[in-house]
C-alpha cells in the first residue's frame, strides 16, 4: 500500500469480490447467449451452402441443405448418402438423399420430439471436396411446442325436422401436426345414454372438428352433457371441461345468442327446437336500434344480418311468438348483449387470376381493414427462368423461388393519404404495378403485400382478446421458423429480404396469442396477401388425344379474338424443345407429338403466354360430360334402332352409322353383324359391304318361342367393335325414347 492510502475495511472487502463474481458471471452468461442462442453461422459457408433448415419447423418436416450453385456433384436424383453425413443432438435416426442436382434431404424414421431445441453437424467433406476449415457445417433447429384448443359452437337440433335428438358441433386446433388418433383421444363425453362422435381431420390445417350425436332429449327432465379433454395423451399439460343442459322435449326456448365475425357478419340465435321456415320474423327477432335486418333459417338456428357492418356493443332480442316446426311458439322475451370488436388488421387480394392483360395500365386491387399502411415487395421471376419456375411450381406456386428470382422492389404503400376513408372498414386500394416497377414480358411477378404491427389501427382498449394472452413464458419461441426452399439463406446480398420473406413467426411468438391482434404473435406471415402475376394478352387452351395429337386454341385476352402468327414452343420437364409451330389464322394450330410435352410457350412480338401441360394441371373430365368410347383404329360407330324394346317374333330393323374420316377402309369393304342372345350365343350373322354414305341397314327377325332379355347386337368392322343391347319381352312395353345424338362421342383427352 502506497503512503497516504487509507486501507480498506476488512468487512467489505468479501462484498466486493462478490459483486465481482456476480458481474464476471452475467457477462459471460451474456456473451453466450449473444453467441449460441441462434446459432451463429460462419459466412464463408456461402461458396459451399446456400441455404439449410433452421428455426422453429413442425415435428414432421424433413432436414435440408442446399448447396451453392458453384458446387460440382456426381450422382442420380434419390440417391442415398452414406451414414454419417448428419449428426444431431439429441441423436436422430434417419437416411439422407439427394432430392436433385444440390439438395440433400435427411429424413428421419419417425417424427421428431416436440418442444426440442437441436443442434446438427454436416459433414461437408464427405459430399465435397473442400479446405479443412469447411469440414462440418454446424447448424441448428427446433421444433414447435405441442398446445391445442377446444370450441364449440353449441346445440342443435339433429336434423332440421328432429324434436328429440339434438347433436354438439365443436372444433380443436393444434399448434402443429398430430395423430388423428390422438386427437380423438383428448376429448371424453359424459351422458345419461351412449352418445356417437365423429371427426373431420383436417392434417394440412391442424385442425379437426368433431360432432356429439344422438343427444336423446327426455321428455320431462334436463339432460346434461360434459364434454372433457385432457393432453395427457400428446404431453400437454392442459385440461378442461365444459357442461350443456339438453333441455326437455317440448321446452321451446333460446339456448344462446352469439355474435359472428367471419367473413359476414351475424347474430347467431340457438334454439332448443327447429324453427318454422316462411314465418315473418320481423318484429319477433332482432337487434336494437337496427332497421330492416335480413334473416336465415336453418334447422334451429336464426341469423340476423344488419343492413351494415356494426363495432360495439348491441343487444339481440327474441320475443314471444317465435313458432317450431311443431307450431309451438315461445312465452318467454329473450334478451343478449353481443358485442362486434374492432376489425382485426388484414390485407387481401380478392379473386384468383394470375394473368393480368396489359391494356396500357398494369393495377392489381387489394383491400386492407383497420391499417394505416402496408409493405409491398415484388420478386421478379426471370423470363429465361420461366421453366425452371414451372418444374416445382403452378401459376401461382412459391416454392424455391430464390433459385429463379429475386427482389426487385420493398417499399412502404401508406393508406392514410386519402382523406375521407374510415380506415377500420375494409377499404379497396389499387396497386399500379407499372408506376413501381419496369416489367419485362415473359417474367412472372410475385407481389408480396404484408404489414406490421406498427401500421395497425386495431383498438387493443376496446377489442382486445387479452384472455388469450399466457402469463407464462413457458411458450414464447425465439427463432425463426423458415421455409425449406429459402431457409435462411448462408450469405448473399439479399440476405435481409429473405429472411423476412421467410420468417413465419416474428421474435418471441407465442402460439396461443396468435388471434390477438394487441401481440406481435399476431402479426406473422400467415396473415399476407401474396399474387403471381403475369402481364400478357395471350390466352391459350389446348386439348390433347390419346395418342398425343394437339390441338392449341390462342386468343386475345382483351378482344377475345383468334391471334395469328403466334409461335408455340412446346418444352418437355428438362427444358428441351421437342416440337415448334405457329398459330393459323384462325389462332388454331393442329399437329401430332411424339411424346407428352410439359410447357407451353407461345410468343409474338415482347408478348409472352405459359400454359402448364403435365396431366396434374389439366381441368378435371368430372367437370365435363366426357362419356363415349376410345376411338378405335380411327373409326367411329353408332348402332340404333326404330325402337328400343321389341317382343318375340317382332321384325328387328338396325342401323350402323360408319365415320371413317381418315379413309382407312375401302369402300366395300365388309362389316360383319352379330346378334347375340341373352345366353350369349350367336343367333343371327349377316355380312354387309353396301352403304348409303356411311349407313349400313340390317333386317333380321326373332321366333315367337324367342327368349326374353337383354339381346345384344355387335358390329365388327376394320379391327374394330360396336355394340348395343336390345330388349325383347313378351308383355306391353312402351318404345324408349330416341337418343338426341347422332354420333356418339368417343371419349377425347
Amino acid at each position: 500500500m502506497k503512503d497516504g492510502e487509507t486501507p480498506l475495511p476488512a468487512r467489505k472487502r468479501p462484498i466486493i469480490a462478490a459483486a465481482a463474481i456476480i458481474i464476471a458471471c452475467t457477462a459471460a452468461y451474456l456473451i453466450y447467449q449473444h453467441y449460441h442462442k441462434k446459432g451463429v453461422v460462419d459466412p464463408a459457408f456461402s461458396k459451399y451452402i446456400e441455404s439449410y433448415t433452421t428455426g422453429i419447423i413442425s415435428k414432421e418436416n424433413t432436414i435440408r441443405i442446399r448447396l451453392a450453385s458453384q458446387v460440382q456433384t456426381t450422382h442420380a436424383q434419390n440417391d442415398q448418402l452414406p451414414d454419417g453425413v448428419f449428426d444431431f443432438s439429441p441423436a436422430v435416426k434417419g437416411k439422407a438423399y439427394w432430392v436433385d442436382e444440390r439438395t440433400i434431404e435427411f429424413r428421419p424414421e419417425a417424427k421428431l420430439t416436440s418442444d426440442q431445441n437441436y443442434s446438427a453437424e454436416f459433414r461437408l467433406s464427405k459430399v465435397v471436396s473442400v479446405p479443412s476449415q469447411f469440414d462440418d457445417f454446424k447448424f441448428s433447429f427446433e421444433t414447435i411446442k405441442p398446445d391445442f384448443t377446444v370450441s364449440f359452437t353449441g346445440l342443435v337440433t339433429a336434423t332440421n325436422t328432429s324434436t328429440d335428438k339434438m347433436k354438439l358441433e365443436g372444433c380443436i386446433q393444434t399448434a402443429d401436426g398430430e395423430d388423428p388418433k390422438n386427437i380423438e383421444k383428448l376429448l371424453t363425453v359424459n351422458f345419461e345414454s351412449p352418445v356417437g362422435v365423429t371427426w373431420q381431420h383436417n392434417t394440412v390445417g391442424h385442425s379437426h372438428k368433431f360432432t356429439i350425436t344422438g343427444l336423446t332429449r327426455a321428455a320431462d327432465k334436463v339432460n346434461q352433457l360434459t364434454v372433457n379433454w385432457d393432453g395427457n395423451v400428446m404431453n400437454i399439460d392442459k385440461r378442461g371441461s365444459k357442461l350443456f343442459e339438453v333441455p326437455a322435449i317440448g321446452d321451446f326456448k333460446v339456448l344462446n345468442i352469439t355474435a359472428v365475425q367471419d367473413n359476414d357478419q351475424y347474430v347467431l340465435v340457438q334454439f332448443s327446437d327447429a324453427i318454422m321456415i316462411g314465418q315473418e320474423l320481423k318484429g319477433l327477432v332482432g337487434i336494437k336500434n337496427i332497421e330492416d335486418p335480413a334473416y336465415t333459417i336453418d334447422g334451429s338456428t336464426v341469423k340476423i344480418f344488419a343492413p351494415e357492418r356494426l363495432e360495439g356493443n348491441f343487444t339481440a332480442f327474441v320475443n314471444e311468438g317465435v313458432e317450431n316446426i311443431s307450431h309451438q311458439k315461445i312465452t318467454k322475451a329473450f334478451t343478449g348483449n353481443v358485442f362486434f370488436e374492432n376489425r382485426l388488421p388484414s390485407v387481401t387480394i380478392p379473386g384468383k387470376g394470375v394473368i393480368l392483360p396489359d391494356s396500357g395500365k398494369l393495377t392489381m386491387p387489394f383491400e386492407a381493414v383497420n391499417l394505416n399502411a402496408v409493405d409491398v415487395s415484388i420478386i421478379k421471376i426471370y423470363a429465361d427462368n420461366v421453366p425452371q419456375y414451372f418444374q416445382s411450381n403452378g401459376f401461382d406456386g412459391a416454392s424455391q423461388l430464390r433459385m429463379v428470382g429475386r427482389p426487385i422492389l420493398q417499399k412502404t404503400i401508406h393508406l392514410d393519404q386519402q382523406k375521407g376513408i374510415n380506415l377500420n372498414k375494409k377499404n379497396r386500394f389499387m396497386l399500379d404495378i407499372d408506376q413501381l416497377v419496369r416489367t419485362e414480358p415473359g417474367a412472372i411477378y410475385r407481389v408480396v403485400i404484408g404489414f406490421r404491427k406498427e401500421y395497425s389501427l386495431y383498438n387493443c382498449n376496446a377489442g382486445s382478446n387479452s384472455a388469450l394472452k399466457s402469463t407464462s413464458d413457458d411458450n414464447q419461441y425465439e427463432g425463426d421458423y423458415s421455409d425449406r426452399d429459402n431457409a435462411n439463406k448462408v450469405s448473399d446480398e439479399d440476405d435481409d429480404f429473405w429472411s423476412r420473406y421467410d420468417n413465419y413467426y416474428p421474435e418471441n411468438y407465442k402460439w396461443d396469442e396468435r388471434e390477438d391482434a394487441c401481440s406481435n404473435s399476431y402479426y406473422s406471415r400467415d396473415r399476407w396477401a401474396m399474387r403471381n402475376i403475369i402481364a400478357s394478352n395471350i390466352g391459350l387452351i389446348a386439348k390433347r388425344g390419346a395418342n398425343n395429337s394437339m390441338v392449341v386454341a390462342v386468343t386475345s385476352i382483351l378482344s377475345a379474338q383468334p391471334m395469328q402468327g403466334v409461335t408455340l414452343q412446346f418444352l418437355d420437364y428438362q427444358k428441351q424443345e421437342i416440337f415448334k409451330t405457329t398459330s393459323d389464322g384462325e389462332g388454331l394450330a393442329k399437329f401430332d407429338l411424339k411424346r407428352k410435352p410439359y410447357l407451353l410457350v407461345a410468343s409474338k412480338g415482347n408478348e409472352r403466354g405459359y400454359l402448364k401441360l403435365d396431366d396434374g394441371s389439366s381441368l378435371p373430365l368430372s367437370r365435363f360430360d366426357v362419356g363415349g368410347e376410345d376411338v378405335q383404329g380411327g373409326l367411329k360407330g353408332f348402332i340404333y334402332g326404330e325402337r328400343g324394346v321389341w317382343r318375340p317374333g317382332d321384325s328387328i330393323f338396325l342401323t350402323f352409322v360408319l365415320q371413317d374420316k381418315l379413309k382407312t377402309l375401302p369402300l366395300d369393304h365388309p362389316v360383319e353383324f352379330e346378334l347375340d342372345d341373352p345366353d350369349g350365343r350367336i343367333y343371327k350373322h349377316i355380312t354387309s359391304t353396301q352403304s348409303v354414305d356411311g349407313f349400313y341397314s340390317f333386317h333380321t327377325a326373332t321366333e315367337t318361342s324367342s327368349r326374353t332379355g337383354n339381346w345384344t347386337a355387335k358390329v365388327k368392322v376394320g379391327g374394330a367393335s360396336f355394340f348395343e343391347e336390345c330388349q325383347d319381352r313378351n308383355h306391353h312395353a312402351e318404345p324408349a325414347q330416341s337418343k338426341p345424338e347422332l354420333w356418339r362421342s368417343n371419349a377425347a383427352n
